[in-house]
């Protein structure tokens, strides 16, 4: 994990050599979030936050994407899943008018981690990676800020099981989704 971030980050700074129009932005986001995958029949639909959103554009059209979100679903039963997601990719932005922008962003979910609470297996930890296919249709508000509105799914797989201090591989009734619909707020520099 630490050569794909240096090696984002060395991308960063070298073609921010090149190209001298380029954009940033970074923001927040709140979304309704479906729950997939195995296991998921006893999950409630829940409630997903974006806490980092950045993108960085190389040119008008092109570059990449950074975002960290967690989602938490309840159980019918009881207790709850918590879900966070670090996801890195590729970022095509189109500009659709002069106040008006759509974003697609396909990224490789480098870490997908999963916490249980109140089900009597509070000490496991699950992870596992995956992708995600993101969108975000963008209003300008101001010269600066722009809102979204999200469309996000989230689709890999738990590889791993942590409790009591023993890692256990997981390989069976293992897969994970999530499709959130949210809106959030992004200031561009």
């Amino acid at each position: 994990m630490k050569k794909i971030v240096l090696l984002f980050i060395s991308l960063l700074a070298f073609s921010s050599l090149k190209a001298q129009d380029s954009k940033a932005y970074l923001g927040v986001s709140v979304g309704y979030a479906i729950p997939g995958g195995d296991g998921s029949d006893n999950l409630n639909s829940g409630i997903n936050l974006g806490f980092i959103n950045f993108g960085y554009r190389f040119s008008k059209a092109w570059g990449a994407t950074l975002n960290l979100t967690s989602s938490g679903f309840a159980y019918k039963n009881t207790g709850a899943l918590g879900v966070a997601v670090f996801s890195v990719g590729p970022m095509y932005s189109a500009s659709l008018s002069e106040k008006l922008s759509l974003d697609l962003k396909p990224q490789y979910a480098i870490s997908i981690v999963g916490k249980e609470s109140g089900t009597g297996y509070d000490d496991a930890t699950l992870r596992g990676s995956g992708i995600v296919l993101g969108s975000s249709l963008n209003f300008g508000v101001t010269k600066g800020f722009k809102l979204s509105l999200n469309l996000d799914y989230t689709t890999g797989k738990w590889n791993e099981l942590e409790m009591g201090g023993t890692t256990y591989k997981v390989t069976s009734k293992n897969s994970i989704s999530s499709l959130v619909m949210g809106a959030g707020l992004r200031y561009n520099f």
